[in-house]
C-alpha cells in the first residue's frame, strides 16, 4: 500500500490523496464486493474506521504476475553483480515493494561504486 499522490501530487485532485493497495493473489474466488469490503476492513484496522469510511474506492485491477513470487523461502539478499560490469537492481532483487525496488538500486549502485573503486587503484 501506498499514498501515490504523496509521491506524484498529480495522480489526483487539489486536497485528494490517492491511495493504492496491492495484494498478493488474484482472488479468482472472491467477487469484487467482497475482495473491496475485506480490503476497508483491513485499513480500518490500520488507519481507523472512521479515516478509511470517508475513502472511495475507484478501481480494482486483477493483473496477473504483478509482483515477482514472494513465496517463502524468500533471499532478499541477492547480488546485485551478475557479471563484470553488470548489475541488476529491481523489487525482484529484495522485495515485491517500493522500498524494495529502491533498496535493490542502493545495493546495485554500492556494488558498482565498490567494483569501480575496485579497477581504479
Amino acid at each position: 500500500m501506498f499514498f501515490a499522490t504523496n509521491v506524484a501530487p498529480s495522480y489526483g485532485p487539489p486536497g485528494k490523496a490517492l491511495v493504492s493497495v496491492s495484494l498478493i493473489g488474484l482472488f479468482e474466488d472472491v467477487g469484487e464486493e467482497d475482495l473491496t469490503a475485506e480490503v476497508v476492513r483491513e485499513l480500518s484496522r490500520w488507519f481507523g474506521e472512521s479515516m478509511v469510511g470517508s475513502w472511495r474506492h475507484l478501481r480494482t485491477y486483477r493483473i496477473g504476475f504483478a509482483q515477482p513470487n514472494q513465496s517463502p523461502p524468500t533471499d532478499l539478499m541477492k547480488n546485485p553483480r551478475v557479471g563484470p560490469g553488470l548489475y541488476l537492481c529491481g523489487d525482484y532483487q529484495t522485495s515485491a515493494t517500493f522500498d524494495g525496488a529502491l533498496v535493490s538500486g542502493r545495493k546495485a549502485v554500492e556494488a558498482l561504486l565498490r567494483d569501480t573503486a575496485l579497477i581504479q587503484v
